[in-house]
């Protein structure tokens, strides 16, 4: 296990110097507990709907969900790398939890920068979200195949609505403190940039 910026994490990669992880949560009561009750939720909803496919198959696509929820947090999560760099912010971490992911990276003194870097990760989960519905359009999808990607898409869509709220570790409350920033700094004396400090979010 390793710790960054009090996260507890177990590394899985290091990509050109970040460190892909996963949260230690995963491995807690809470975040087995809460795989197991997202899978039998799903499988119950699969095994209750009426389709000519075979209980094996339903069972199999049901059993997708956790791994649709860190492909979710990892696609998030890399709107927010990919936004940072192109900023010139370092990246530390990307940490992949059961709630949810974190990116551990440097905060601009620009609130416009940590504006745009907390929306990336919402813009990554729409067009995500948008990639799988256009897919299930265009390949005209059946059966379970068919209700897997339109729930992957609308985890995503939905998580982009979410992190766009601005309470608590959501994306929105970042981009709120950035709005303000901006407007108060606008109304005062230019103060001298300090080093950059790490935010997780």
């Amino acid at each position: 296990m390793q710790t960054v910026h009090g996260i507890r994490f177990l590394p899985v990669a290091r990509i050109g110097g970040m460190q892909l992880g996963l949260d230690a949560r995963w491995l807690s009561v809470r975040g087995l507990g809460l795989m197991l009750l997202l899978t039998l939720a799903t499988m119950a909803g699969q095994l209750g709907q009426d389709l000519g496919s075979p209980v094996w198959l339903r069972l199999c696509t049901a059993s997708l969900i956790v791994p649709a929820i860190v492909l979710t947090s990892l696609g998030h999560e890399l709107g927010h790398v990919v936004a940072s760099r192109l900023a010139g912010l370092s990246v530390r971490a990307v940490v992949l939890g059961p709630q949810g992911g974190m990116t551990i990276r440097a905060s601009s003194a620009e609130p416009a920068v940590d504006f745009l870097t907390a929306l990336a990760g919402p813009l990554a989960n729409a067009a995500q979200g948008s990639v799988c519905i256009w897919l299930a359009l265009v390949l005209q999808l059946e059966g379970p195949l068919f209700t897997f990607v339109v729930e992957l898409a609308a985890l995503q869509l939905l998580t982009a609505a979410a992190n766009l709220i601005p309470v608590g570790p959501m994306d929105g409350r970042r981009m709120l403190q950035a709005w303000r920033a901006a407007s108060t700094t606008r109304t005062l004396v230019p103060v001298p940039a300090v080093s950059p400090r790490l935010i997780a979010g």
